[in-house]
């Protein structure tokens, strides 16, 4: 009999000890799981780099917790998407920021806020005015807004990618939920029979340390669902391609079912606006655009490209 009741105190006692925990502490409050007391120490959660935490997004808890090293912020997952648990002072009493951030029309009147840079910069050239009937799509803008737009053609068949890069933006003052965005189109010049292949790109690049290290978030390719070649639209197409920066890197391409060669797209087919969302309101925030292509008749054409915070 004595053996059992201590078996029964000793399982009553273990429940107790279990139910809450303290580090330094006797008792810890009934509404915590663990308590931690000290006068002299923090509580150290783990380190990560960034590429680290964007690892985890796909088997990341709700809940979890870590500290991201390169962007010296504590990082939440809410289920979604890492959120920032804590800021900093912006000097408008604490209360982050939201709105346009920067915008690049490419219009004489803007300031230049990008450099051009990887395997052909020279190949990029301001466009406007509007395509001939020597072009396809034929009599349409080479531009969305303003006046001009900002071109890429390059014609040398083993070429790699090339970017505008922006300049290195302190987001800190904004909200953790930015925007990259800008409008896109196809062209054949020259010829009413060239286009975009699938080896053909626009891409969006976002680094959070001042561009040492990139993630590729969202890459459109030319041709499209199906087999075809020498794909083309205007700016008037109304189709979209978006991707969250938490999520991996992914490719667009118009789900134009066509097969053969010589597609003018229209409508929701014709990709005309690429966006990242959910980025990161990093101190060292660098955004670019990489562009591919591999024959002097095919243009792309960028234009309204903008980052915003919500």
């Amino acid at each position: 009999m004595t053996k059992k009741l201590f078996i029964i105190s000793l399982i009553s006692a273990s429940t107790a000890i279990f139910s809450q925990v303290g580090i330094n502490v006797e008792n810890p409050h009934v509404s915590s799981a663990l308590e931690i007391s000290s006068d002299s120490k923090g509580f150290l959660v783990p380190r990560l780099t960034t590429a680290a935490v964007n690892s985890l997004s796909g088997t990341a808890s709700e809940g979890l917790i870590v500290y991201d090293k390169e962007q010296k912020k504590f990082l939440g997952w809410n289920g979604t998407k890492w959120v920032d648990l804590g800021f900093e002072s912006s000097g408008n009493g604490g209360n982050l920021q939201t709105g346009v951030i920067f915008s690049q029309r490419f219009e004489t009147s803007d300031s230049v806020n990008y450099t051009t840079a990887g395997f052909a910069p020279s190949s990029f050239n301001f466009t406007s005015g509007s395509t001939t009937n020597s072009d396809a799509p034929a009599s349409v803008a080479l531009f969305s807004e303003g006046a001009r737009g900002f071109g890429y053609s390059n014609a040398n068949s083993s070429a790699t990618t090339s970017y505008v890069e922006f300049n290195t933006i302190d987001a800190s003052p904004y909200t953790n939920n930015i925007t990259f965005s800008f409008d896109v189109a196809a062209f054949s010049i020259g010829s009413t029979g060239n286009g975009m292949e699938n080896t053909d790109i626009v891409s969006i690049d976002v680094s959070t340390d001042g561009g040492t290290n990139y993630n590729t978030k969202l890459t459109l390719t030319g041709g499209n669902s199906s087999t075809a070649t020498n794909v083309r639209w205007a700016f008037t197409g109304s189709g979209t391609g978006t991707n969250s920066y938490a999520a991996s890197g992914i490719t667009v391409t118009s789900s134009n079912t066509n097969t053969g060669s010589g597609i003018t797209l229209t409508g929701a087919q014709a990709i005309t606006k690429l966006s990242v969302t959910g980025i990161p309101n990093s101190s060292q925030l660098k955004l670019r655009i990489g562009v591919r292509n591999n024959a002097s008749t095919e243009l792309w054409v960028i234009d309204n490209v903008k980052l915003q915070a919500f």
